[in-house]
């Protein structure tokens, strides 16, 4: 008898939920040490609630990712769970994107039911469904004890999408057609060529970056990574977590924190890529 998309997801995500537990009850035991700069997650026990919050608050917008970033020094052991949480994560997330679970409400309410206990607890807690960007994100694990890790926050990030301009047209009647900037990019359409294409370019949030460094012999190796989590840091008994600098809790500007429905449209006839930012024009002519 087949297996059905419920049951498969239920089963795969039971077994995150064990190995979440597992990695949590040992980091709460950690003698190791730690750096957590946050004033509400500044202990292992807030720390492995973290590493286990899968689940959206009521109320929480579904673009926002509850995020923060410190460092974890962490045995072996450790490290083989966290490892063993990863891959749980990903079966979890591979069988959740062939079953479509984003787009499938009926399955998200019946994976939150699956227990009664644990729907009582998870409504109790003000939880109401899974949170995948959450469920999904992995546990920072870094491969040997670098020298010095660098915090910053970046803030220039953007995404490039590929639309037609029925997509634009229709992503542009959902906001608000009253305002004159809105209109005009309605207008503008009106006006392409059959087979233009369009990109859409969206600012993303502020996101905290990691600026890794190691020492091997002579050489200097460096590596940076986007952080949402406390990273893992292997150490042995009696080291000391790396030298690394204290960001500030958030980034000056929080205005790079753009509302995801901001929408700037550029015309390209090559890769969108490519297409040009150096302009305060909506629609850009780019050869």
């Amino acid at each position: 008898m087949a297996q059905t998309p419920a049951y498969e997801l239920i089963e795969a995500l039971d077994t995150l939920l064990r190995r979440l537990n597992a990695f949590s009850a040992q980091l709460c035991h950690s003698k190791l040490p730690f750096w957590l700069p946050d004033e509400q997650i500044c202990d292992l026990p807030s720390c492995a609630a973290l590493f286990n919050d899968i689940w959206y608050r009521d109320g929480q917008d579904g673009r926002v990712t509850r995020t923060q970033h410190g460092l974890i020094g962490a045995d072996k052991s450790l490290i083989e769970k966290a490892l063993s949480v990863n891959a749980a994560k990903q079966a979890f997330q591979t069988l959740a994107t062939h079953h479509r679970l984003s787009q499938d409400s009926d399955l998200q309410n019946q994976l939150t039911r699956r227990e009664s206990l644990l729907a009582e607890t998870l409504q109790h807690h003000g939880y109401s469904r899974i949170h995948l960007r959450q469920c999904y994100r992995q546990i920072p694990i870094i491969e040997g004890r670098p020298v010095k890790i660098g915090f910053s926050w970046y803030t220039s990030g953007r995404s490039i999408k590929q639309l037609t301009p029925e997509q634009a047209l229709q992503r542009l009647q959902k906001m608000d057609t009253s305002q004159t900037h809105i209109q005009m990019q309605i207008d503008a359409l009106g006006h392409l060529m059959p087979g233009d294409m369009l990109a859409q370019l969206q600012s993303q949030v502020p996101v905290m970056r990691a600026n890794l460094l190691w020492k091997q012999n002579d050489q200097m190796i460096r590596k940076a990574q986007n952080v949402s989590l406390p990273m893992l840091i292997p150490l042995q008994p009696g080291e000391t977590l790396p030298e690394h600098n204290q960001p500030l809790s958030s980034p000056l500007n929080n205005a790079a924190a753009v509302c995801a429905a901001t929408l700037k449209l550029i015309l390209y006839h090559s890769c969108p890529a490519c297409v040009s930012t150096n302009t305060s024009t909506d629609l850009i002519y780019h050869d």
